[in-house]
Parts: C-alpha cells; sequence; structure tokens
C-alpha cells in the first residue's frame, strides 16, 4: 500500500505509463519500466520500481 505524500490517503498502484514505445529506467545494467500510484482524493501521481532487489544488484 502506498500512502500520498500531499493528503495521506491509500493509492491505487499498478497503473501502467505508455508514451510512444514506453517508459524505462535504467543505470547500468539496471533496466525497469516505472509503474503509477495515483491518489483518488487529490490526484497526486507516484512512480515507482515494482522490483527493488533488481536495483541492488
Amino acid at each position: 500500500m502506498r500512502q500520498c505524500v500531499r493528503c495521506g490517503a491509500e493509492m491505487e498502484e499498478d497503473y501502467t505509463l505508455t508514451s510512444g514505445y514506453g517508459i524505462v529506467i535504467r543505470k547500468g545494467r539496471f533496466s525497469e519500466k516505472p509503474k503509477a500510484a495515483v491518489c483518488p482524493r487529490c490526484g497526486e501521481i507516484s512512480l515507482y520500481v515494482e522490483d527493488v532487489e533488481k536495483l541492488k544488484k
């Protein structure tokens, strides 16, 4: 569960981003498609990476 940093409400998760071929976050060997969470109360959008363990490799 993600909590909105603006209003504290529970955010709705698992939204995907699309723009042409999609959005990918890369650094070195790490490459991951981000997901988005949306606050149903205030509309705040938060991007996150689902598999954080990949960052540690």
